[in-house]
């Protein structure tokens, strides 16, 4: 069967429409911006709407969606969301126990140091683990406090020099912590296969 010239011109057209689908909703305006700046670096072409309650969604062709989500991924895109000392401190119950005052304390002083070591250049994620133990005040051998700081950097950065700096950080937020107790251990993402191809 031959097709007219506007008939071609019509499947032309309706071939080179891709359906969107949503990659990310409900993301703060400022990740959302940072998820759009990485797909349109990497030629994937992406929208971004208003969602729910203040919200953004982050939509692509769907011909490109694995190639978004493998490439955020890697990036470390959209941030993990880290709860403050605020949040963290609300209570459920009008008392809190002891034990449990001081496990949301510890709680918050991790989530708010991998914040803060998460913006530093070149850092993708962080965790920080806390150990501050019950220690007897009358005991002659207190066990001291530790902390252990897992650091996910990009694949193009290098991140040791910085590790000096992250465990003066950790010192002098936590009260008490010896500089040698601090272990920091980093991480570094695989390149993305396209860089292997260059």
């Amino acid at each position: 069967m031959k097709l007219t010239p506007i008939a071609l011109a019509s499947l032309l057209l309706l071939a080179g429409c891709d359906k969107e689908t949503t990659l990310h909703a409900g993301l703060e305006e400022r990740q959302a911006n940072l998820v759009m700046a990485a797909l349109l670096d990497a030629g994937i072409e992406c929208h971004k709407e208003p969602g729910e309650e203040g919200t953004w969604n982050v939509s692509v062709v769907e011909s490109k969606f694995a190639d978004a989500v493998n490439l955020l991924e890697k990036a470390g895109l959209p941030r993990r969301a880290h709860q403050g000392i605020g949040e963290v401190f609300k209570k459920s119950g009008m008392i809190s126990s002891p034990s449990e005052e001081r496990i949301r304390f510890m709680d918050a002083l991790a989530q708010d140091l991998a914040k803060t070591i998460s913006s530093i250049d070149g850092v993708v994620d962080a965790r920080v683990h806390v150990v501050l133990p019950e220690n007897d005040p009358f005991a002659r051998n207190a066990l001291p406090s530790s902390a252990a700081v897992a650091i996910r950097s990009r694949w193009d950065a290098d991140v040791t020099d910085i590790v000096p700096s992250v465990k003066g950080l950790v010192k002098n937020a936590i009260e008490g912590l010896q500089y040698e107790k601090i272990m920091v251990t980093v991480f570094r993402d695989s390149p993305p296969k396209s860089a292997n191809r260059q």
